[in-house]
């Protein structure tokens, strides 16, 4: 599988790349296609909060499933939370911020009881609170997050590729 195309093999440069990024596309199925009977069963065992992305692998889990579970964390090097309605997205650990290089506000969280994006977005606006954003975060943040767009019609939550299409 490794030898190079035109010596007739399949011109592979690294198998165990190519594995974690075939898990990696599995894992991505099962988030864009939750409904999908394999998904279905996947949740009902592994993960019955429907949370993929920050469920734990159990003890005496199936092969199928570890492996699922090494895309999943392939898939995490690389996903982040388009803004939506911001229900779905944690301010503090999820991946949202983009053009950083982990994707994530680097505010400390500290004694706030704010806990979604949703929390951060006026809702009789639907635009960014800009004064409680300014009293929350630091400026580096304050000016990631306000430039992110905010949908201007109710919009669920949903993950994306953050890199380009080739990696």
């Amino acid at each position: 599988m490794c030898v190079p195309k035109s010596q007739g093999g399949m011109g592979f440069r690294d198998i165990h790349c190519f594995n974690l990024a075939m898990l990696a596309k599995q894992a991505w199925r099962l988030l864009e296609n939750p409904d999908s009977l394999c998904a279905t069963i996947l949740r009902a065992k592994y993960f019955p909060d429907g949370d993929l992305l920050n469920a734990k692998l159990k003890k005496g889990s199936s092969f199928t499933w570890q492996s699922i579970m090494a895309g999943v964390n392939t898939l995490k090097h690389g996903y982040i939370w388009r803004v939506g309605n911001g229900q779905k997205i944690d301010i503090w650990e999820d991946a949202w911020i983009p053009n950083c290089a982990n994707r994530k506000v680097i505010t400390p969280k500290g004694q706030l009881l704010l806990s979604k994006v949703s929390d951060l977005i006026d809702p009789s606006s639907n635009r960014w609170d800009e004064d409680l954003i300014r009293q929350t975060l630091w400026p580096v943040d304050l000016q990631r997050v306000l430039a992110i767009p905010l949908p201007q019609f109710d919009m669920l939550d949903f993950v994306a590729w953050s890199h380009t299409k080739s990696g």
